[in-house]
């Protein structure tokens, strides 16, 4: 029976080494599917980062538009809030 068995893997140290291998690589909690699904989602937490911190850049800048001139502001507040001075009538116009 041990004649079928190739002479490399009847050595201890590499049936031993071929064991450990297929362990660490498919059955380990740190296996190799598993750190490939981490560094997707870290790549993707790394894209929504990098799109998140552009759209804080653009919120300050227009926060410091609004708050450096103030006819910037009045348009603002009339565009968004719907805003409007005493004895002043508001159209709105929906598009479909």
């Amino acid at each position: 029976m041990l004649n079928r068995i190739p002479k490399i893997l009847r050595n201890r140290y590499v049936a031993l080494t071929a064991a450990f291998l297929l362990y660490i690589s498919f059955i380990d909690t740190h296996d190799v599917i598993t750190q490939h699904r981490h560094r997707q989602k870290l790549k993707q937490i790394a894209a929504e980062k990098a799109y998140l911190e552009q759209r804080i850049e653009a919120a300050r800048l227009r926060t410091e538009e609004l708050t450096a001139n103030k006819a910037s502001l009045e348009k603002f507040a009339r565009e968004q809030y719907r805003m409007k001075r005493d004895n002043e009538e508001i159209f709105v116009i929906l598009h479909e």
